[in-house]
């Protein structure tokens, strides 16, 4: 269990306040334990109050029948204002308090029913208050209150007997002092140990609430710099650190690869400036996106360069892609204006080596400038990879 202790500000020798919510679950979790002690005590008060009752009337017999009337009655409220402390009032302090008045009340006048008793009753009396310090975690002020009221009804109870059993009032006076003043220092003890105990725990239980969710915003952050760092800026396609990883990954499968290259790109710098060209290389990047299969992956290799990796493909498929998108880029209503195209080299490596990564990259890059040598704007195929698609030349 947390001790009841609480770090202080620095500089100062006061605790740290608690926050308003913290506040709030501890005054509910409060109420909810004066609820627990009202539905469990309620009835065992009522229980003592008949084992009481059977006493008088096996001592007392016919005499002790106002005592046993008064105890129904007591026995009766008690289990009413239990009920009532906790489920229909919306805070429990009124029924505890009711049930205490009821009880000392009904021990006070029953030691007037049966003076006999009245030696047993002081010892009540000193159980009802000192108990009620133990068990409820009430306010301190609700506590003064009802310490109050049972030392008033004491008074009462010793300006009101009769002379027969004023000593044995005086001293039930006395023991009511006594026992209240002790149930007050121990119930404000216990009353701001128990609060401060909850304050820790709840606010302990924040800040880790608290800590998670930074735990996981940190967790969603890193997996957000982890996918940016594999992401060129301007295309927002896989960049040379993503493809080294893919590379890894693809080793010993059979892989196709399709390299492209703008035609003309540094002619179209030189005329339209850099911010321009970035706008038609991020189109491009859009263009080949959409142009892929869901397990096909797509980099920038270079400047002007782009890079698509078609898993599990033949040179037939990475052909008819390769054709796909340089009709794509062709007839885009963005780039195709521009009068930009692109020359596309494909080739395929049956058995994928990650150590030798360079090979399959460099016959898809001799197929590329064999596009270029050929007039641009068109489709080469490494002459080691299966049949390719011949596309029709760039009129």
């Amino acid at each position: 269990m947390v001790m009841a202790s609480w770090p202080a500000v620095p500089g100062r020798g006061r605790r740290t306040l608690p926050t308003e919510s913290v506040r709030r679950r501890v005054d509910e979790a409060m109420r909810r334990a004066i609820r627990r002690v009202i539905r469990i005590g309620g009835p065992l008060l009522a229980l003592g109050i008949a084992a009481n009752t059977v006493q008088v009337l096996l001592r007392f017999g016919e005499a002790g029948s106002a005592a046993a009337t008064l105890a129904v009655t007591t026995i009766a409220a008690t289990v009413a204002l239990s009920i009532l402390g906790t489920r229909l009032l919306r805070r429990p302090e009124p029924a505890a308090f009711g049930v205490l008045a009821v009880v000392y009340g009904a021990t006070l006048l029953n030691a007037r029913l049966t003076p006999d008793m009245m030696p047993t009753s002081a010892g009540d009396v000193a159980v009802i208050l000192l108990g009620s310090a133990l068990f409820l975690v009430w306010s301190p002020r609700w506590h003064l209150a009802w310490l109050t009221l049972a030392v008033l009804l004491s008074i009462v109870q010793l300006f009101t007997a009769p002379a027969t059993i004023a000593g044995a009032a005086a001293a039930q006076l006395v023991v009511a002092v006594t026992a209240s003043a002790l149930s007050a220092v121990g119930q404000l003890m216990a009353h701001y140990r128990v609060q401060r105990m909850l304050e820790q725990q709840f606010e302990l239980r924040r800040l880790s609430r608290a800590a998670q969710r930074q735990d996981l915003a940190v967790e969603e952050l890193n997996r957000e710099l982890v996918r940016t760092a594999r992401l060129d800026t301007v295309t927002g396609i896989g960049n040379r650190r993503a493809l080294d990883e893919a590379m890894l990954a693809l080793a010993g499968t059979r892989l196709a690869a399709v390299l492209l290259d703008l035609d003309h790109f540094k002619s179209f710098n030189d005329r339209n400036g850099h911010l321009a060209g970035d706008e038609a290389l991020s189109r491009v990047g859009r263009i080949l996106r959409d142009a892929v299969r869901r397990e096909d992956l797509v980099f920038r290799y270079g400047g002007e360069e782009f890079l698509i990796l078609l898993p599990g493909s033949d040179g037939d498929a990475a052909s008819r892609l390769a054709e796909r998108v340089r009709r794509a880029v062709e007839e885009d209503p963005q780039v195709g204006p521009w009068g930009l195209t692109v020359s596309l080299g494909v080739a395929v490596a049956d058995r994928f080596s990650a150590s030798n990564p360079l090979g399959l990259l460099r016959r898809a890059d001799a197929a590329l400038y064999q596009a270029k040598r050929a007039g641009r704007n068109r489709v080469a195929v490494d002459d080691s990879a299966s049949p390719a698609f011949s596309p029709a030349p760039s009129v």
